[in-house]
């Protein structure tokens, strides 16, 4: 979830607690002056380190975007440059505020260490946070669809409005989807449905992590468990490219060829660049702290073909078998073609 989101949904909150009684009209006007001057209403050290935080994560991104088409060895240099210029401002904002997950989040992220030891640390952090916010949250509960009890729910409030406006809870929810993304590219598929199931729980947290659960379920070739999340997760996920390269991957695997080569085929006709993005390998940015909001039509597949890459190359043939499924390699071409890839 974008900091430009939360972080002002935080601030207005924030006033409003303050400032009980305001009409809708005043609301309104609060959350004008707030897009304006966000620093007048950033009241306290923890609202600061977040206004902070925010401003690094967009520089991170614009500084990324501004990139795409650099030769090779120019993408490098500004790429060690804009990450060692966040790490530096990371690190001071976490001194002053060492609550701020996000922060802490990418620091960890951005460190330069091997993934295992950078799943470890956000492995610490998570257990870190999650004790914090169920000490410092009344009715917050992790196991419970929502992650909040009825008690923290007796004013009106829903679930989506206390979580959209909570930075602890999303920063704690972008933890787990990190972890959830790390077992992925780590193989460890249980752990990754695990994390992504409790993020699915969340309300006013938008996400993809049914994609992961898609993936990982289809991984351990379970097939019972992967038809039951798409129950779970509704009807909307069948238009997700995590759904059809996950069924794709599942039947394949199952041996069930002909059924792949149908789901293979819409998958390709019903997510624009998943063919392209499965046939030709495409680098993609490193999600800072999880999954960028989507800019063009074909980012969801090129996010989750990338994502299931360990997957892919682990089943043998894969590839070759999907380039010679009648319209795969036409569909390719074509995107190709329309995109100038």
């Amino acid at each position: 979830m974008d900091p430009r989101i939360y972080v002002p949904a935080y601030l207005e909150r924030l006033y409003i607690q303050e400032h009980p009684g305001l009409t809708e009209g005043a609301r309104e006007l609060v959350r004008e002056q707030i897009a304006a001057e966000p620093e007048r209403y950033a009241a306290n050290m923890h609202a600061q380190a977040l206004l902070s935080y925010s401003r690094v994560h967009g520089e991170l991104a614009d500084g990324l975007l501004r990139m795409e088409g650099l030769p090779d060895d120019e993408f490098e240099r500004g790429r060690g440059e804009l990450f060692s210029r966040a790490r530096e401002q990371l690190a001071n904002i976490i001194a002053e505020d060492a609550t701020c997950l996000d922060a802490r989040l990418v620091s960890i992220q951005l460190a330069e260490v091997p993934l295992d030891a950078c799943l470890s640390n956000m492995l610490k952090l998570e257990r870190e946070a999650r004790e914090m916010i169920i000490s410092t949250h009344p009715g917050f509960d992790p196991d419970v669809d929502g992650l909040w009890a009825p008690e923290a729910l007796a004013d009106g409030t829903s679930a989506s409005e206390l979580t959209a406006s909570d930075p602890d809870l999303i920063g704690w929810l972008h933890i787990l989807e990190a972890l959830a993304q790390g077992s992925i590219f780590t193989a460890r598929y249980r752990s990754a449905a695990n994390y992504a199931r409790t993020v699915m729980r969340a309300r006013g947290f938008p996400n993809y992590a049914a994609g992961t659960l898609l993936l990982a379920l289809a991984r351990l070739e379970d097939e019972d468990a992967f038809f039951q999340a798409v129950q779970e997760a509704g009807p909307n996920v069948e238009d997700l490219p995590w759904f059809g390269l996950g069924r794709t991957l599942l039947l394949y695997k199952l041996g069930q060829t002909r059924s792949a080569r149908r789901a293979l085929r819409d998958f390709a006709t019903r997510c624009d660049g998943g063919a392209f993005f499965l046939l030709n390998p495409t680098y993609h940015d490193p999600y800072l702290p999880v999954r960028p909001p989507a800019r063009e039509t074909w980012d969801l597949a090129h996010q989750a073909v990338w994502e299931a890459d360990g997957i892919i190359a682990d089943t043998p043939d894969f590839t070759l078998w999907a380039e010679g499924v009648d319209g795969v390699r036409a569909a390719a071409d074509d995107f190709a073609r329309r995109y100038g890839f």
